[in-house]
């Protein structure tokens, strides 16, 4: 009992989490992607990010994993704004980071990404937090335009990788 009452409100948040993914029963992949997208004040960590990006080139996990982006995505409201920022950024890390399939992805779905340039939140400071999000639309709408640029960098990306540091993904 003493252990409850020296939680803080983000231990409660991680323990509501935690059986909530129980419950509705997620699969790994989806709770990594929700656990990068959660709501809370901090970003998702640059591990978590490099083992999704990784995910992302076996079939299974990446339909997982792009659902779950998408979904965050639709689920944009004003006391989720966080979630939907940070699945902007792991949308944004996985394009540069993850398989080619991800670029295809995007360029597919682009509607639920152009959806959100208007989204605007103005916390109680008076501060638009939903100009975070524009930002990022701007900067990674142009390299969806352009799948093939994207192809031949992230091949040559991982080609380069193979080659000097003999790392396989």
């Amino acid at each position: 009992m003493d252990s409850l009452k020296n939680m803080t409100y983000w231990d409660a948040v991680g323990l509501i989490n935690k059986v909530k993914n129980v419950v509705m029963n997620y699969t790994e992949w989806e709770i990594k992607v929700r656990d990068a997208t959660n709501n809370e004040p901090w970003g998702a960590s640059s591990t978590l990010m490099k083992e999704i990006a990784r995910g992302t080139y076996q079939y299974d996990s990446f339909n997982d994993i792009m659902n779950t982006i998408y979904s965050r995505l639709t689920e944009c409201t004003d006391d989720k704004w966080r979630q939907c920022y940070k699945a902007l950024q792991l949308l944004e890390y996985l394009i540069k980071n993850g398989s080619e399939r991800v670029v295809k992805s995007a360029q597919e779905n682009i509607y639920v990404i152009r959806a959100l340039q208007k989204f605007i939140y103005v916390d109680s400071n008076g501060k638009d937090q939903g100009i975070n999000g524009n930002i990022i639309i701007y900067i990674y709408n142009k390299p969806i335009h352009n799948i093939k640029e994207k192809i031949i960098i992230n091949n040559n990306y991982q080609n380069l990788k193979q080659n000097i540091f003999n790392v396989k993904q």
